[in-house]
């Protein structure tokens, strides 16, 4: 059981962390390079309370809160993906110091040379984020959407605070083997906390960017037969439409990973009959799953394509899909390289 409590959301002092189970700021993006190829991005920042949020391997830290991080950079032409787990995160000093949210972090295990990664607002809803495969800026263009209209849900026997910029205007370079690539495009935000531990659920979560300029994020939390599910979507003047009356298709497009045999639904019909709305949303590669210790996860970019309001429409999105079962048994899934990492962590704070 959640026991977060409804506070407004204020800006900018929540867009820092909180002292919360769990936490999470997240980007997700499609770009385009100067060399006309087309990539996309994940890159996620995690802050949680070691003894509270049930990943086992965690709660032997000596520590309160941890942070770690996730981030993909998908080549879509060459259907090639390049993923990137940190398990353990140490943050500088200065970290959720500063007036703007700043975040400065590097894994304590260094393989090769040091680098820090960073996510840091230089302006009110402009950010810069840099890890080995990316640095890139970000510009919001539309104000905050506060998801089920106050930025607080209740989703079964969860509650969370939850809000998303939809439109991020996007400039930068990627980093593939030896060569740095421009790149421009556009991008989404979300931030996320709660009193609650999430380790052992099942959701399906997508980001929809319309040609239209409407923004979407749509989801279903729980399986089949008990679940929540939420629509929130931001128009092109800024108007708000919330719903729970979503239905959710899957278009039978499996894709089954070779390392933990889970088979994914990557192909999906969307509908909001109150707006009229009918999506088809598609992947642009499938090989992007995450495994973080007995945790598997897919994340990886769409194409979008329906009507809303009767109209057509076109666009591109992210997929998620959290708690679907592998093939194999999750022991098989903990890399020894998380585990090494883990086990060499006790210098550091001792």
């Amino acid at each position: 059981m959640s026991t977060e409590k409804f506070k407004p959301i204020k800006f900018p002092q929540d867009e820092q962390a909180h002292s919360s189970t769990i936490e999470w700021w997240y980007f997700n993006g499609h770009l385009l390079g100067e060399d006309g190829k087309k990539y996309a991005f994940m890159d996620c920042f995690f802050k949680a309370d070691s003894k509270k949020v049930r990943i086992p391997f965690l709660k032997s830290l000596p520590i309160k809160d941890v942070y770690f991080a996730h981030h993909i950079l998908s080549d879509i032409g060459n259907q090639k993906s390049y993923k990137k787990i940190d398990p353990l995160c140490l943050i500088s000093k200065d970290s959720f110091k500063k007036k703007l949210l700043f975040v400065n972090y590097t894994t304590p295990v260094l393989v090769g040379e040091y680098f820090n990664s960073e996510m840091a607002e230089s302006a009110p809803f402009k950010y810069k984020i840099k890890t080995e495969n990316f640095s890139l800026e970000l510009t919001s263009k539309k104000p905050p959407l506060l998801e089920g209209g106050n930025g607080f849900i209740k989703v079964l026997d969860k509650k969370t605070h939850y809000y998303s910029l939809t439109s991020l205007d996007t400039k930068g370079e990627i980093k593939i083997g030896d060569k740095i690539i421009k790149v421009k495009g556009k991008s989404w935000f979300d931030h996320q906390w709660a009193d609650t531990f999430y380790s052992q659920d099942k959701w399906t979560w997508f980001s929809l960017q319309l040609d239209n300029n409407a923004e979407m994020v749509c989801f279903q939390y729980g399986d089949d037969k008990t679940h929540a599910r939420l629509a929130s979507i931001i128009f092109s003047e800024g108007d708000v439409f919330h719903t729970s009356n979503v239905d959710f298709i899957n278009l039978k497009d499996f894709w089954i990973s070779p390392d933990t045999k889970t088979k994914y639904p990557l192909s999906w019909q969307i509908k909001i009959p109150e707006l009229d709305a009918d999506f088809r949303v598609e992947p642009l590669i499938k090989n992007q799953e995450m495994t973080f210790g007995f945790i598997n996860y897919w994340e990886g970019p769409l194409k979008v394509s329906g009507i809303l309001q009767g109209r057509k429409v076109s666009g591109q999105g992210f997929l998620e899909l959290v708690g679907y079962l592998p093939g194999v048994g999750k022991v098989k899934i903990i890399e020894s390289e998380i585990l090494e990492k883990i086990k060499r962590l006790d210098e550091f704070f001792k």
